[in-house]
């Protein structure tokens, strides 16, 4: 399991690319898990700024949605029908 402890949440500050850092924030559900458990070994080991800077990279991190939600989301027409959406 690779450590992130190099990389930081801002893409110019540790060299990582554009493309390595939209592929960090779009990452599965495994790699979100193992940000969490490194701000939890963070905060044991009483390093909060890492902790703080995991945690934001944490809260920028977006899971694709799951087989169920994707299957459970209404389409534009229920939607619509329900008055949900933005007013025109």
């Amino acid at each position: 399991m690779r450590s992130l402890r190099s990389e930081s949440t801002r893409p110019g500050s540790s060299g990582l690319s554009r493309f390595a850092t939209a592929r960090l924030l779009n990452a599965g559900p495994d790699t979100c898990k193992r940000v969490e458990l490194e701000v939890i070994d963070a905060i044991k080991k009483t390093d909060w700024s890492r902790a703080r800077q995991l945690l934001h990279l944490r809260v920028r991190m977006r899971l694709a949605p799951t087989k169920d939600e994707r299957d459970h989301r209404p389409d534009s027409d229920e939607a619509e029908a329900k008055g949900v959406g933005p007013d025109p």
